[in-house]
């Protein structure tokens, strides 16, 4: 009984690694419109999700934005209490709003933290745009990777993500509105033309 017993408990712990390794879950950022002029994001990260392990800072770029005034960190975490000191490193990212409004990138700079039991949600990410309405936008990440002793099954650590989710954007034309600026420019048109044949 012994012998089983040992042998079950080395194979549990010859295999707990394979297991964790078999986990390749990137983090996601997601976003939705929540109310006339804000956008608020999520950062989820998996169990073995790290950041600024192998690069000095780490960074999420929105691209394709439309009116951004501002842009705020997060608001909340929902890692384990009592770690406060964890929850407030993970708190730590810096918005930035670039070209006239039309790009946001959040900064964190040292190391995050993850290889946790369950997904981390890291909320309250947030952008205002005046006269915008919600769209698809770009989405890029640096600095995501497992942790320097859990690479990848390739051999690699990057967990970086590209993609898109909602954002703001320039507000599409109204038919009726195209069909008068038509109008307007076949107007135009018309006058030039008869001026230069007449």
């Amino acid at each position: 009984m012994a012998k089983i017993s040992i042998c079950l408990l080395f194979s549990i712990v010859l295999l707990m690694p394979v297991a964790l390794l078999a986990d390749d879950t990137y983090p996601t950022f997601t976003g939705t419109q929540t109310g006339p002029n804000e956008w608020t994001y999520t950062l989820m990260y998996a169990p073995l999700v790290n950041y600024s392990i192998f690069t000095p800072d780490t960074t999420i770029t929105l691209t394709g934005l439309y009116g951004v005034t501002d842009a705020t960190g997060p608001t909340s975490t929902t890692f384990p209490l009592p770690d406060t000191w964890i929850s407030g490193i993970n708190l730590d990212w810096s918005p930035a709003v670039l070209d006239g409004g039309t790009e946001v990138v959040w900064t964190h700079v040292g190391p995050g933290t993850g290889n946790f039991g369950n997904d981390i949600y890291v909320y309250g990410f947030t952008i205002d745009a005046s006269g915008a309405v919600n769209g698809t936008v770009s989405l890029a990440t640096s600095g995501f990777s497992r942790d320097t002793n859990l690479a990848l099954p390739d051999g690699t650590y990057n967990l970086d993500i590209t993609g898109t989710t909602d954002g703001p954007v320039g507000p599409v034309p109204e038919p009726s509105g195209l069909l008068l600026l038509g109008t307007g420019l076949a107007g135009i048109a018309g006058v030039v033309r008869k001026k230069l044949l007449g």
